[in-house]
C-alpha cells in the first residue's frame, strides 16, 4: 500500500471534517484535538492555503466518497491583513459549491444533515494568523520581553521584519526549550502550548462543536 501523505484526502472518513490551509496548521490542530481535548474522531485535511478552499470544496469534497456520512464541517483560515475578506472568500466558496454558508465567523450554518462553521484566526475580526493566536497564549510570559528586545535590536540594526508574528514566535520557541527550530505544529506536538489559555477559548469551543456529542 502506498504511503499516505499526512492530512491528504482520499474521501470522507468521519462524520466531522476540519479543513485547514497547510501542513503546519494541520499538525497544530491535530495536536490540539488529540492532546488538548482528547478527541480523535475528526478528519483533518490541508487544502494548500486560502485559495485552496474553493477547488477543494467544489471538486474534491463535493465529489468525494463518503460525503453522505458527513455531518459537521469546520474550516479554519488566517485573517492575514483582512479578517472580513478572508471569511467572505471561504463563505463564497462554500455557497458556490452548494454547502451551507455561515453568515458570521464562528457561527454555524445548518442544512438538514450538515452543519458548517468557519474560524478566522486569530479571533475572527483582527488581522493576523495562527502564529498571532499562539503569541496571545504566551503574552506576559517572561521570555516575551526578551523576544521584544531581540526584535527591537534587529530593527535598530537595519533588519526589515516582514513577518513579525512568525519572527516573534520562532524567536520564542528557539529560546523556550531544548528544540530550537520547531515549527508551530511541531511545537504543539511537543506540548509547548498551554491549551487552557484564554487565548484559545474561541478555537476550543469551535473544535468541541465540530467534534459533536
Amino acid at each position: 500500500m502506498p504511503h499516505k501523505v499526512p492530512f491528504s484526502f482520499d474521501g470522507v472518513e468521519h462524520s466531522a471534517l476540519l479543513l485547514v490551509e497547510g501542513i503546519d496548521d494541520a499538525r497544530f490542530f491535530n495536536a490540539y484535538l488529540n492532546r488538548g481535548l482528547g478527541i480523535i474522531a475528526v478528519q483533518i485535511v490541508r487544502v494548500g492555503g486560502n485559495p485552496g478552499f474553493r477547488p477543494f470544496l467544489s471538486q474534491g469534497l463535493r465529489n468525494a466518497s463518503g460525503l453522505a456520512n458527513l455531518r459537521r464541517l469546520g474550516i479554519v483560515t488566517d485573517a492575514d491583513t483582512d479578517a472580513t475578506a478572508a471569511f467572505q472568500r471561504v463563505r463564497n466558496a462554500l455557497a458556490d459549491a452548494g454547502f451551507p454558508a455561515p453568515r458570521r465567523v464562528w457561527q454555524k450554518a445548518q442544512s438538514d444533515d450538515l452543519s458548517v462553521a468557519i474560524a478566522v484566526l486569530p479571533d475572527g475580526s483582527a488581522p493576523g494568523d495562527l502564529e498571532g493566536l499562539c503569541l496571545r497564549s504566551i503574552a506576559g510570559a517572561p521570555l516575551t520581553a526578551c523576544v521584544d528586545e531581540y526584535i527591537a535590536c534587529a530593527r535598530a540594526a537595519g533588519q526589515e521584519i516582514s513577518e513579525p508574528n512568525k519572527t516573534r514566535l520562532h524567536t520564542y520557541l528557539a529560546a523556550a526549550g531544548n528544540q530550537p527550530g520547531l515549527r508551530i505544529g511541531e511545537a504543539a506536538e511537543a506540548g509547548v502550548w498551554d491549551w487552557q489559555s484564554p487565548a484559545f477559548d474561541q478555537v476550543r469551543q469551535f473544535l468541541l462543536d465540530l467534534a459533536g456529542p
